[in-house]
């Protein structure tokens, strides 16, 4: 991985990380949204509201140490390459595992040593200390962004072993993924859409297809609760979706329904998945306030009686788009 490919995961997480920590501590946060920095689990609803957990040989403790060592690399503004480099040393010095002694007198995360300077044994202890005084040293490395990162790793650490953590570059990376995909859905999850208009009984007012054109094709109509929907998705930080279409089954011809692209026409993978899994998290928890009829993402449809449960495809080819492997649908009522 270059340092142009490691810095492409900066992309979707600025700012993420940080509104993350911080759902802990919203006002009427609940075990919902508690629960997504986590839990795990295997559907979209799940997944919105789990942490990382298990990648490939790595286990959910040693993500969250990595998680640590990224979110620290965030607030110090390193770009994504230094959280490569120091989830790599760490990968190198303890596995990831925030250990309370090793060779000698070395302590924690980054096996640091008190009687070299690097703090005493009860601050190295701290992981989000320990990464700080990583993230500090390799501050001092002219040129360190654009160095090999062993040698970027090794002038910080000072191991004997100073090609090792260059074996260690590919597992960072995909880890680095991991979090902040999982950082991505649990951010969603703090936007609280506002709700649209209800009858004065709280049922849902009949609507028209009254909005024309259709401001997401400019052909059409769309109804003013799929407007809305349209225009709380945008507040959330979603993509411009596509809505009214001619067809011959469905919402979309109703102004009911709109998809939400998150690739060109391939299926999503990576962090393309990841966002589609964030807005899927997003518009499920605010489906009451949005009038939400359905939601179909990832061979997987959720409906307010049944939760998620498998898409059949009854009408979609299949390819990417009729299983929705590329875009979010959604239907209002």
């Amino acid at each position: 991985m270059t340092a142009r490919g490691a810095a492409g995961i900066a992309v979707a997480v600025i700012g993420i990380l940080l509104a993350c920590a911080a759902l802990i501590s919203l006002p009427g946060a609940g075990t919902a949204t508690t629960s997504c920095l986590t839990a795990s689990g295997t559907t979209p609803d799940e997944e919105a509201h789990s942490g990382p957990g298990p990648v490939g040989i790595w286990s959910a403790d040693q993500i969250a140490n990595a998680a640590v060592i990224v979110t620290v690399g965030q607030r110090m503004q390193f770009p994504a390459r230094g959280w490569v480099i120091a989830v790599a040393a760490a990968m190198q010095e303890s596995s990831l595992i925030n250990t309370p002694s090793g060779d000698r007198d070395s302590v924690g995360l980054f096996q640091q040593r008190p009687s070299q300077g690097w703090g005493t044994p009860e601050q190295l202890r701290d992981p989000h200390y320990a990464a700080s005084r990583f993230y500090t040293k390799l501050l001092t490395t002219p040129g360190w962004h654009s160095m090999p990162l062993a040698r970027a790793a090794q002038h910080v650490q000072r191991s004997g072993y100073p090609q090792a953590y260059a074996k260690w570059e590919p597992d960072a990376v995909r880890v680095i993924a991991a979090v902040t995909a999982a950082h991505h859905r649990c951010a969603a999850l703090a936007i609280a859409a506002a709700p649209a208009a209800r009858n004065p009984d709280g049922s849902w007012p009949q609507q028209q297809c009254s909005i024309r054109p259709d401001p997401t094709t400019g052909a059409g109509c769309i109804t003013p609760r799929l407007y809305h929907l349209v225009q709380q998705a945008a507040a959330a930080g979603f993509p411009p979706p596509g809505c009214y279409r001619v067809d011959d089954h469905g919402e979309h011809p109703t102004g009911q329904a709109c998809d939400w692209m998150m690739t060109g026409g391939r299926e999503a993978s990576g962090l393309q998945k990841a966002h589609g899994d964030a807005m899927a998290a997003w518009v499920v928890a605010n489906a009451d306030r949005l009038g939400i009829r359905y939601v179909i993402w990832f061979r997987m449809i959720w409906t307010p009686d049944d939760g998620w449960h498998p898409y059949n495809n009854p009408y979609g080819g299949n390819d990417p788009s009729g299983w929705h492997t590329n875009h979010v649908h959604i239907s209002v009522r």
